[in-house]
């Protein structure tokens, strides 16, 4: 098996695990299939200059992952100065989860992802998806090799099932997650006339006390890992949305 390392320097590693031959390589076109490794200390900027040196190849790799959008939508915004300064956000995690979704008249699925966050110094999670790619430019990305496998058995809860483990994340993966995220509200500005009315929809409702209070209560029950999950999605709203 041949694994992908993106060292901090900006260099690519590729080494087979059998024959322990490593080797600098300067396209990612031909490697979609090796899992990743991610020296501690990358920046995302790093990573992501590697993709948008090739990215009429992955535009038309992953069309259909972006839809009507494609990365040469977001050159200007990443060519901006960088605007990190007063992020909170201090690391980019990306990590992949088992989703076991529970739906009450129809089968039930598993929705295998790579999840892909921001995180805080104390370890809140941050939305990724309203933020301007120029924020993100100088904060470290991790790719954790921890998975865990969850149920969802309504829009808002998700509590862990079976077990916490090890697992791998191919090039292709990350890749296409980090594309979705990046391009789902198709450009910036619709982006940020998205988050507007997300905002507004948020404030216009009750559903940060409802959340609150279902922690609490799951707290009280001792039920920490439903009490665990529900923070996240508070985290998600309270940091993607209110206060940015």
């Amino acid at each position: 098996m041949r694994t992908l390392l993106f060292k901090k320097s900006g260099e690519i590693i590729l080494e087979d695990k059998f024959t322990e031959k490593k080797e600098k390589i300067s396209t990612l076109r031909h490697y979609l299939d090796c899992p990743v490794i991610i020296e501690e200390g990358l920046l995302f900027e790093t990573f992501f200059n590697h993709i948008l040196n090739e990215k009429d190849f992955f535009n038309n790799i992953f069309k259909e992952t972006m839809d009507s959008s494609s990365l040469d939508n977001f050159i200007e915004e990443w060519n901006n100065p960088v605007d990190n300064l007063n992020s909170d956000i201090k690391l980019i995690k990306a990590y992949k989860v088992f989703d076991y979704i529970e739906l009450p008249e129809n089968e039930s699925f598993v929705d295998i992802r790579i999840d892909f966050d921001g995180e805080g110094e104390s370890g809140e999670i941050y939305n990724i998806e309203f933020i301007p790619l120029n924020v993100l430019k100088k904060i470290p990305l991790m790719l954790s090799e921890n998975m865990s496998i969850h149920r969802t058995v309504s829009n808002l809860k998700g509590e862990e099932l079976f077990f916490k483990g090890r697992s791998f994340t191919l090039l292709f993966e990350l890749i296409g997650s980090i594309l979705y995220i990046i391009t789902i509200h198709n450009t910036p500005e619709e982006r940020d006339s998205a988050k507007k009315k997300f905002i507004h929809i948020i404030n216009g409702s009750n559903i940060i006390d409802i959340l609150e209070k279902q922690k609490e209560e799951s707290i009280e029950n001792q039920n920490y890992e439903e009490a665990s999950q529900i923070k996240k999605i508070l985290d998600r709203l309270s940091n993607g949305f209110i206060n940015k």
